[in-house]
């Protein structure tokens, strides 16, 4: 998503992108010569991608169903991610792979993570951690008129969070370009395990919105057990609870939502999170704050990440900072003047809710959105210090 102030949406159907813009220089969006003479995107670079043959294992463990006609799955690799490594190479303590949300970016996913990671945990405890951004491919959009292209990591046919106005309904996607993404970003993940040594557990996933659906279901289909996944104002997807056994009960999941979410409706997230109880998984932790629309940054979410990072042992666990601030306290990235935090008793534990976003992502998915927060009231306040929690 696009992760831009806040505001309210006159159209419904985001801008199209335009493709020469876009930093994809490997993307490959069309099937023949003569289609992407058309397209113009023939100037792109169709360099055929090695392939190996355990990685469509997770292809076959779905079996992804196609609602729709038949479309194309999607380029023979992800464009370019944006990095961020370690600031001593001899010191990487894991690596954390994120997820942007629809239209959106890796660059402007960690324009707003890098910064509030930053000043929550301390420059010296971000210095050891890997930071992956992922690239979405450019698709056309079936649920929108005319089919524009956008960064997605799967396709939509039903708009119920935004024309249709119904954000409690799952939307209808294509599984196989999920299975797609699925497959690419199950490579990455290999990728950096084996530059630690193969330890998966010190590998964890992370995304908003779409992104973060998606990295829900790379997380819980991969083969071996990750670090963990931040999940933020997003769901777990019908095709991908299909899928989730026994060996993920152990996964360490900090899920984030806003309670009056109108792209992705809280009701939703809970209900998909609710199923990954009854599948036995232990470790997983929902946060719902008050008041919060979709994708609206807030320092919440950032002390949610935060703590997810700590309980996955990829940063130091330094004493206990003064707790979140309210859902209406401004985030960091904004220049105004910062009301004093109350403190709070220690950590929620057990499973519980945390809560965690980053920037606006998808912000053509985004249909009521307000600019600014409102005022705190006394009994937000009181909830953090009585450790009120919405599970």
């Amino acid at each position: 998503m696009d992760d831009g102030p806040t505001s309210f949406f006159q159209s419904r159907r985001p801008a199209e992108v335009d493709t020469d813009a876009l930093p994809t220089p490997t993307v490959d969006d069309c099937p023949t010569p003569l289609l992407a003479a058309m397209t113009g995107l023939h100037k792109l670079s169709l360099s055929r991608m090695p392939t190996t043959p355990e990685k469509s294992s997770c292809q076959e463990l779905l079996s992804p169903r196609r609602t729709r006609e038949k479309t194309r799955i999607g380029p023979r690799s992800l464009p370019p991610p944006f990095i961020l490594q370690p600031r001593d190479g001899r010191h990487h303590a894991g690596t954390v792979i994120m997820l942007h949300g629809f239209t959106s970016s890796g660059k402007q996913l960690a324009s707003g993570w890098i910064p509030a990671l930053a000043r929550r945990l301390g420059q010296p405890a971000l210095s050891s951690l890997k930071l992956v951004f992922l690239n979405a491919p450019v698709r056309a959009v079936s649920c929108y008129e005319g089919s524009p292209r956008h960064p997605a990591w799967h396709d939509y046919y039903t708009d119920h969070g935004g024309a249709d106005g119904t954000p409690e309904v799952e939307e209808e996607i294509d599984e196989g370009q999920l299975a797609w993404s699925r497959a690419k970003i199950h490579e990455v993940i290999d990728g950096e395990a084996e530059l630690l040594g193969g330890d998966y557990a010190r590998v964890a996933i992370g995304g908003a919105s779409q992104g973060c659906c998606t990295a829900l279901d790379a997380a819980l289909t991969h083969p071996k057990l990750l670090a963990g996944v931040f999940a933020s104002f997003g769901h777990v997807y019908k095709s991908t609870l299909r899928a989730v056994g026994p060996d993920k009960t152990a996964l360490k999941i900090f899920a984030f939502h806003g309670a009056c979410d109108h792209c992705i409706a809280a009701s939703l997230a809970l209900r998909s999170y609710a199923e990954l109880f009854d599948k036995g998984l232990e470790e997983l932790r929902v946060h719902v704050e008050p008041k919060l629309t979709h994708c609206q940054p807030s320092e919440a979410e950032s002390f949610v990440f935060a703590e997810a990072l700590r309980a996955w042992g990829l940063v130091a666990t330094p004493a206990m900072a003064p707790g979140p601030p309210s859902a209406s306290t401004p985030s960091p990235r904004r220049k105004v003047r910062q009301r004093r935090v109350p403190q709070i008793a220690p950590a929620m534990s057990g499973t519980t809710a945390t809560s965690g976003n980053a920037k606006a992502e998808d912000s053509s998915r985004m249909r009521s959105g307000q600019r600014g927060r409102p005022k705190a009231g006394a009994a937000i306040e009181a909830a953090w210090q009585a450790e009120v929690e919405l599970v």
